[in-house]
């Protein structure tokens, strides 16, 4: 009994060990490409070529930085992935969580079909909606506009968050909401007052997704938009690749890095709540 015992806690030992070795390993695949990134964002032009490469800048510089921040037009893309992440987010998060709560407490014809149909269009590859978007937009006169990005934006990003939404609203018993009603409380008083105040982590996790969705976007930008006045910062980051000859590649990484630093910054503040209500909404 003793000798089983002891094999069995061996074995779980061993286990743990590699779970904690895979993870390690995972972890250093993920961070070493982007602290080495983050470090050659500070060397100089001619020390990120040298050879053999250093993983730490022997002389810290942030002229990348300067040269990012003191680019002219430099505010204008960060305003406009400002401006449009943040307004797509808004009408996507108001728009599923409306759709979410239908899904999540009425009973209706085709409701699961209806459901399966809404999720489709994150099925479908991007670059097949790049055509029809683009002669929608021409025809509609919207081409190079605000709202082409954000009524694109705000499509792309509804089928998850409702699906995240209407899995998390199952979760909250329906007698808080027929005590409610007993009250006198409406359906949208009780989808204001009584749903949406418990589901924070779902909508922490929904405001974050689209958020990233609207800020990281490239391709529908690049097809719906013409004039610099339009362009977002991955939009910019692209351009600045290709048209710089023989890359500066600290100037390139400085401009990738403060493009991703409001996202991060972000996945920081809230990794808890967004994980949380993820979860949540997927499985339950």
């Amino acid at each position: 009994m003793t000798t089983r015992f002891t094999l069995t806690k061996l074995r779980r030992s061993i286990v743990d060990h590699a779970y904690v070795f895979i993870l390690a390993v995972l972890l250093l695949w993920t961070i070493f490409p982007l602290f080495w990134a983050f470090s050659a964002s500070f060397k100089g032009y001619a020390e990120v070529y040298q050879v053999p490469p250093t993983l730490l800048p022997e002389t810290f510089e942030l002229r990348a930085y300067r040269v990012v921040l003191e680019s002219p037009n430099f505010s204008t893309y960060l305003l406009n992935s400002v401006y449009v992440a943040f307004a797509s987010s808004a009408i996507a998060i108001a728009v599923s969580i409306l759709a979410a709560y239908s899904f999540a407490r009425f009973s209706f014809r085709f409701k699961a079909i209806l459901l399966m149909l809404i999720l489709i269009p994150r099925i479908i590859p991007r670059a097949s909606l790049i055509i029809p978007l683009f002669q929608m937009m021409s025809t509609l006169g919207l081409l190079d506009t605000y709202l082409a990005l954000i009524i694109t934006y705000t499509a792309t990003a509804i089928p998850l968050n409702i699906m995240v939404l209407a899995g998390y609203f199952r979760t909250i018993p329906r007698e808080l909401e027929e005590a409610a009603a007993i009250d006198g409380a409406k359906p949208w008083q009780r989808l204001f007052h009584v749903v949406l105040p418990m589901s924070a982590p779902a909508l922490i996790t929904v405001a974050v997704m689209s958020l990233r969705e609207g800020w990281n976007e490239f391709p529908f930008v690049l097809a719906l938009t013409t004039s610099t006045r339009m362009r977002t910062l991955p939009y910019q980051l692209f351009l600045l690749r290709d048209s710089m000859g023989i890359e500066d590649w600290p100037v390139v990484l400085a401009f990738t890095f403060l493009t991703i630093l409001p996202i991060l910054i972000l996945y920081l503040i809230f990794q808890r709540k967004a994980v949380e209500g993820l979860v949540s909404g997927a499985l339950k």
